[in-house]
């Protein structure tokens, strides 16, 4: 045996012995989640000739993960592992409600994140919470809770024009990860109706810009 066919057989023995169980080590699974609120009805006329850009929210650290999230105790949370948002929450709460406020009709425009159109009013928005609370076995619910400010901008500088935290629960299913999406998107939902409401008086209460 020569001394290049001691190396390879060295090498194999090498990987057999630190690799005993890769051969049959099976790949992990994760399933990977979209939240999707659903809006329903007509547009509303628009109340002014405002124009809207939606900045990338900001999300509280323990939330920013792109596992799902489970309260268990008043202190305690569990990331599961397995499940998991297919982007990061912040990511979809910001597309979720640039989308819902573009058919709402209450702005004139809702700017695409890449235009180059000056808006006159910045909706930012902050996820205080997203996660199912497990405390109560009987009740386990999903919770949602937001910060929007509306913005006016006049020639770079900023005003708040209205600011409100919405807070929404919904009952689950069951204690699975699709029951959770599912719970989610109905406190989205329930939340982006809210908002909506609350927009259209603001900015009809403003009057032209």
């Amino acid at each position: 045996m020569n001394s290049f066919a001691k190396t390879l057989l060295v090498i194999g023995l090498l990987v057999v012995l630190i690799c005993p169980g890769c051969a049959g080590r099976k790949a992990i699974v994760k399933d990977a989640f979209l939240l999707d609120a659903q809006r329903g009805g007509e547009s509303v006329q628009a109340a002014s000739e405002a124009i809207l850009a939606v900045q990338p929210f900001s999300i509280a650290p323990a939330f920013g993960g792109k596992g799902l999230i489970y309260r268990t105790g008043d202190n305690q949370y569990e990331s599961d592992f397995y499940n998991e948002y297919f982007v990061s929450p912040a990511a979809m709460m910001t597309e979720q409600t640039r989308n819902w406020l573009a058919g709402s009709g209450v702005f004139a425009r809702v700017l695409s994140p890449v235009s180059s159109v000056e808006p006159t009013d910045i909706l930012e928005g902050h996820i205080k919470q997203i996660a199912a609370d497990l405390r109560d076995k009987a009740t386990p619910q999903a919770v949602l809770e937001i910060t929007f400010y509306l913005l006016g901008q006049h020639k770079r500088q900023r005003t708040i024009r209205f600011q409100k935290t919405y807070l929404a629960a919904h009952l689950l299913e069951s204690k699975t990860a699709p029951a959770c999406i599912a719970a989610l998107n109905q406190c989205l939902t329930e939340i982006l109706q809210d908002l909506e409401k609350d927009l259209n008086k603001s900015t009809a209460a403003q009057g032209p810009r």
